[in-house]
């Protein structure tokens, strides 16, 4: 037996259902006419550094650690950035080498620094540039470089407008051939037991056209949509051509299960909503008293902004010109321009926002360093009071409730490192704001239209599993991205350990099949060994940081 699983970063039902029922895309639709799928519930927030890790182990962020791509650093609250070294449970590759069993990694997303494991492993996005070291066995490197001419990392985001439309299609098709050729080669030059390759160029498209592909979108012009809806439909046939290339090798051996799957959905996103904003308004964020703080202030309330300050730059033809600076240098320079997060009185804040989902973090004493919030009683009634007025406030735009529902971390999240995590989230009313909380203060108002993206992300992503064994025709109710790792550790044979906290989908295999049988468990603790080490040098850490920046994700 062997697995391949097929990521296709983002991908959602509600945009390509319409397409498989029409035939547009044959290879998805062979997949699921002989196989089982169904909708995959993610992590929350659905971001891609969470889904990804617990796709890779198994178990919910509060075990693995990660929930975004940033999060508040330990020793101060400064922004720091999340790399492989950063997931602290243990990943397939570990249980499937210590069972004997080959691993190949082609593109997954937190799998930067790239781990030595007994096959190979070729990371992903998060990689900072050509000349890091993004493959193990290192030699690999320069055997991809030279079978494919060159390898592409991640596609290149430098045409994302409408303007460039054309152009950005044309870098993510070009992308997705290479990482198709760089799969093809390695599954036909390696031996593997389980493969794992992740396009994340359907989720970039997403992001950049879903206003041209939903009329209920309030950005949505009729005559850009007939423009360019047949090119978005080119590019996800590619896609689904190239899911059949490697569906050509795989099948080749008829004991192979495929697996095709998206890390979290997508859907509308309307409106920036700036999470420290409110909290100011809330009392529980306070400046600095001075006359620099002061200052800046006076022009944050006068509308002088990041945001503000973007637009016109854009309107004058200079947008590009922050893309030449670099992550560190620019942020140093809008630290001192503008009011942020270096302007706040630490000591008399009770709670601030870090992460594009609504994520709050308490000021707790013992946690931070200026903690001002002790734990008990102190904690919980804070708590209590941020849930109980986000939940009654408006958009005052339109009057209509903004937030639908605030998450406790412990309600979504348990395990070691559940302190790892934010005390709240805030789910806006359906999902179309999008918090603006990586640049600290963006905007001088609540609420904003957003800025370039016009799709975000959602709970639901996809699953499809064909191949040995599958019942045909069978929809899955009630999958779970917690439930992808300990399936194919089960399809190979090897033992799924009790703190996972997926289950195999054992209703997706014919009664006849070796994969009924009963799962075996095992008592192995899920956790890595040891304190986490260093995984990023500095310089690639602001080199990544800029990529998430250009790619949306970043304020």
């Amino acid at each position: 037996m062997r697995v391949l699983v097929i990521g296709l970063d983002g991908v959602t039902f509600d945009l390509l259902g319409p397409w498989i029922e029409a035939g547009e895309l044959p290879n998805l639709q062979r997949l699921m006419q002989q196989g089982a799928w169904g909708r995959l519930q993610t992590t929350m927030p659905p971001i891609s550094s969470s889904s990804w890790s617990s796709f890779l182990t198994g178990v919910n962020p509060g075990k693995h650690g990660l929930v975004d791509f940033v999060y508040p650093g330990a020793d101060s609250y400064k922004v720091s950035m999340i790399n492989a070294t950063s997931r602290r449970a243990r990943a397939l590759w570990n249980w499937l080498n210590d069972a004997g069993r080959k691993v190949g990694f082609l593109g997954v997303p937190t799998t930067y620094p790239v781990e030595p494991v007994d096959g190979f492993m070729i990371s992903g996005f998060l990689a900072p540039g050509p000349e890091s070291e993004w493959a193990y066995p290192p030699e690999l490197k320069a055997e991809l470089v030279g079978e494919l001419g060159e390898f592409l990392l991640a596609p290149n985001e430098r045409y994302r407008s409408t303007r460039h439309l054309d152009r950005f299609l044309d870098d993510l098709t070009a992308s997705v051939e290479n990482r198709t050729r760089a799969a093809l080669y390695l599954m036909r030059t390696r031996p593997w037991d389980l493969f794992t390759v992740v396009y994340w160029d359907t989720d970039m498209v997403q992001h950049e056209t879903w206003r041209l592909l939903d009329p209920g979108h309030p950005r949505y012009d009729a005559a850009e949509a007939a423009a360019h809806r047949q090119r978005i439909l080119d590019f996800h046939r590619k896609v689904d051509a190239d899911v059949g290339r490697l569906l050509e090798v795989a099948e080749a051996d008829p004991e192979t299960l495929v697996v095709v799957m998206s890390d979290h959905g997508f859907g509308p996103v309307h409106s920036f909503f700036l999470l420290n904003n409110w909290l100011v308004e809330q009392g529980l964020l306070r400046f600095k008293g001075g006359l620099r703080t002061g200052l800046k202030r006076l022009l944050f309330r006068l509308g002088v902004t990041p945001l503000s300050s973007f637009r016109i730059a854009k309107a004058l033809g200079l947008g590009r010109l922050r893309k030449k600076v670099r992550f560190q240098q620019k942020a140093g320079l809008v630290n001192k321009i503008f009011l942020s997060f270096d302007d706040v009185d630490w000591a008399r804040t009770r709670a601030f926002g870090i992460g594009s989902f609504g994520q709050i973090y308490v000021n707790l004493a013992g946690l931070y360093p200026q903690g001002s919030v002790q734990a008990g009683q102190e904690y919980e009634d804070l708590k209590d009071r941020i849930a109980r007025q986000a939940l009654a406030l408006r958009d005052p735009r339109t009057g209509e409730p903004l937030i639908e529902r605030v998450y406790r971390r412990e309600e979504i999240y348990s395990g070691r490192y559940l302190e790892r995590t934010p005390d709240l989230i805030l789910q806006p009313r359906g999902w179309e704001y999008m918090a603006f909380g990586h640049a600290d203060f963006g905007s001088h108002r609540l609420v904003e239209p957003i800025t370039g993206l016009s799709g975000h992300h959602r709970l639901e992503g996809v699953v499809i599993l064909a191949g040995a064994g599958v019942r045909a025709g069978t929809e899955l109710h009630g999958a779970s991205i917690l439930d992808v790792a300990p399936t194919i550790l089960h399809a190979l044979g090897v033992a799924v350990p009790q703190e996972m906290d997926g289950r195999a989908l054992q209703e997706a295999f014919q009664d006849s099949s070796p994969l009924a049988r009963p799962v075996r468990s095992s008592a192995a603790s899920v956790y890595k060994d040891g304190p986490a080490e260093p995984g990023m040098a500095e310089e690639e850490m602001e080199e990544v940081q800029e990529k998430l920046r250009g790619w949306g994700y970043a304020g």
